[in-house]
């Protein structure tokens, strides 16, 4: 039963983790003008509204394109350390963790 959970636990993260992929990879190719969607623009306005507003309390402050990147890595460590948990992998927990510790710094 724990194995089922276990399983169903990393579906559910590699699911998230496309997600993360997918919206990291269309805000930054907005950002970089590789895309010019009105809706994506709207999101990238309001994403550098945020981090312009907060550029005296960040620790390292961000880009937008730096923000989409760095949105993008963690989308792939979650995506390849689900992969490696599914393949019981050590690797995949290792990378688990490294995305927690990507996801923690943010707020930072």
């Amino acid at each position: 039963m724990k194995a089922k959970i276990g399983l169903l636990i990393s579906i559910i993260l590699l699911g998230y983790g496309l997600i993360r992929i997918g919206v990291g990879g269309a805000l930054l190719a907005q950002t970089l003008e590789i895309l010019n969607f009105s809706d994506l623009a709207e999101a990238t306005l309001e994403v550098k509204e945020f981090i312009d507003a907060r550029t005296g309390e960040q620790i390292i402050p961000f880009t937008p394109t730096g923000y989409f990147t760095y949105i993008l890595t963690m989308g792939f460590l979650l995506s390849i350390g689900a992969i490696g948990t599914i393949v019981r992998r050590r690797w995949g927990f290792i990378l688990l963790w490294a995305y927690i510790g990507t996801h923690a710094a943010l707020f930072i």
